[in-house]
């Protein structure tokens, strides 16, 4: 099993969301996030109402911003990554800085609460 993580903008979360579940992966959680990448966040791409300016050290630029994001993850059989992953790609790259980021991860175990199934039956 795997989990896949991605950091996507936020509005592309409802497109995201309905390619996804059109493959039939429905089960997912949607948190909001603020980050920045390497870019160090664009003004462009900033709820001013939002942003919060970074306390780095010696940065005194009001460019630096937390940029609002969607984190979307969801827990999968190793089989499926690639799906998950292309189709994450295919929705949200425009080609520009701040697309956002995915990433695998293995997960070792997962049990359904209500029943006590493990593993893969805990997914379906």
């Amino acid at each position: 099993m795997k989990e896949v993580i991605a950091i996507i903008r936020r509005q592309n979360i409802h497109m995201t969301k309905t390619a996804l579940d059109g493959l039939g992966f429905v089960s997912m959680s949607i948190i909001s996030v603020s980050g920045r990448g390497k870019q160090k966040g664009f003004i462009g791409e900033v709820d001013p109402a939002m942003a919060e300016i970074l306390p780095d050290a010696g940065e005194t630029d009001p460019i630096a911003r937390f940029i609002p994001k969607r984190m979307l993850m969801l827990v999968t059989e190793d089989e499926y990554v690639a799906e998950i992953v292309e189709t994450i790609m295919r929705v949200n790259r425009t080609g520009y800085l701040g697309d956002g980021k995915i990433f695998v991860c293995p997960i070792e175990d997962a049990v359904r609460i209500r029943t006590g199934e493990r593993g893969v039956k805990a997914l379906r």
